[in-house]
């Protein structure tokens, strides 16, 4: 396995608290710049939202991919539970994880749509930390970093304004609909 000692020590710290510091595309401007082509690869199929794309065959991803399928899945079943609908065809096929239950039990009786996403992000992210544990300058390192970046920039997205934004496309499509019904 390759070690990118220069590509990692060049990035700069991130923590769940902070703003991006480094945008997704500068991070990758860097790694392809410095990783061989096949890692840089791998690198590049790592998404935050879509895991049937991921399918690397290194053992950080796969367990990634079980927790957060297993995560998704439960925030599935509950949510149809809720609305009294089957939730088979809003699953994933994982492996199941025995942590993420009772993550997403706790994130489900949450009243904030953002408290939850809030939670949720930070549970990832302790997650992540579990799977970056004895890994340094390795591409593991660089897998980890991408995801955690993905859930910072994902974070930023929920500003107030963004929500403002969204809400008032919501009553538009409303009235709309309360017009022409």
């Amino acid at each position: 396995m390759d070690q990118y000692y220069y590509t990692v020590s060049s990035l700069p710290f991130l923590n769940i608290e902070s703003d991006s510091v480094i945008s997704f595309d500068e991070f990758n401007a860097i790694c392809k710049s410095t990783l061989i082509d096949k890692d840089f690869a791998v690198l590049n199929s790592i998404s935050l939202t879509n895991l049937n794309d991921m399918n690397t065959g290194i053992p950080i991803v796969e367990k990634w991919i079980s927790w957060e399928g297993t995560l998704r899945n439960e925030l599935a079943r509950l949510r149809a539970v809720s609305l009294g609908v089957e939730s088979g065809s809003y699953t994933l096929e994982v492996e199941s994880n025995s942590v993420a239950p009772a993550i997403a039990g706790t994130v489900y009786k949450l009243d904030s749509p953002l408290k939850a996403e809030e939670s949720l992000d930070m549970a990832r992210w302790q997650f992540l930390d579990e799977l970056e544990s004895g890994h340094f300058f390795d591409l593991e390192k660089l897998i980890v970093y991408s995801l955690r970046l993905q859930i910072l920039e994902r974070k930023n997205m929920f500003t107030k304004e963004n929500g403002n934004n969204n809400f008032q496309k919501i009553y538009e499509n409303i009235k709309v609909a309360v017009r022409e019904a």
